[in-house]
Order: structure tokens, then sequence, then C-alpha cells
């Protein structure tokens, strides 16, 4: 399964560009948390931006969380990194305990998903 994966993979139009260029270290960091439901498991709960149908909110949570893994567990990868604006505006946010306004108006507008 794994090789058919992999040859498949190579295929023009196996994969859309899109869900290429999140692959996987495309450039040098480690992937975001993954979750699954159920929403609360023996008291692990899905974090709530997940559940806002905002996807550019989601977006920016992953990307975070993206960064600050890297940054913990392979700081010579986060050196070879070239952080954007987003990228430290971002950390400098998290670091100041900030909730940002994109994260608040997500979780307000998505509610009525948050179980």
């Amino acid at each position: 399964m794994a090789v058919a994966d992999s040859v498949i993979r190579l295929l023009d139009g196996a994969i859309t560009g899109e869900s290429l260029s999140d692959e996987s270290f495309n450039e040098p960091l480690l992937e975001y948390p993954q979750y699954t439901e159920p929403y609360d498991y023996e008291g692990e709960k899905v974090p709530d931006i997940l559940y806002s149908g905002n996807h550019e909110a989601i977006a920016k949570w992953r990307r975070l969380q993206a960064l600050k893994l890297t940054k913990k567990y392979r700081p010579d990868l986060f050196a070879q990194l070239e952080l954007s604006k987003q990228d430290l505006k971002l950390l400098k946010e998290d670091e100041e305990g900030i909730r940002p306004k994109w994260e608040k108006d997500a979780l307000e507008k998505g509610k009525k998903f948050i179980k």
C-alpha cells in the first residue's frame, strides 16, 4: 500500500497542487498537531478554533502551532526558516499571551459549532 501511494503521487493530477503545498518538509517546519473525533477523549479536547468553521483562522492557528513545535523541538530547522511578518506577529502574540482578534472573532462566530 505504501509503495502504491508513493508511485501514484508521482502521476500528474493524482494530487492537487494545493495538497502538495501542504506536505511535510516543503519547508523546514514540523507539522501542526492533528486531531480527530471525538471532541473530548479522556479529558483531552480538540482546540475550539478547529470547530470554528473559519478556514483562515484555522490556517493561522496551524501555522502558529507548527512554528512553536519547530522552535521547541527542532531549533536547527527553525533557524533555517525565513519568517514572514505574519509569522513574527503570530509568535509575538503567543509569547506575550495575547489572544489575537482573528482568533476571538473566529471563536465568537463559530460558537454554534463548538460543543
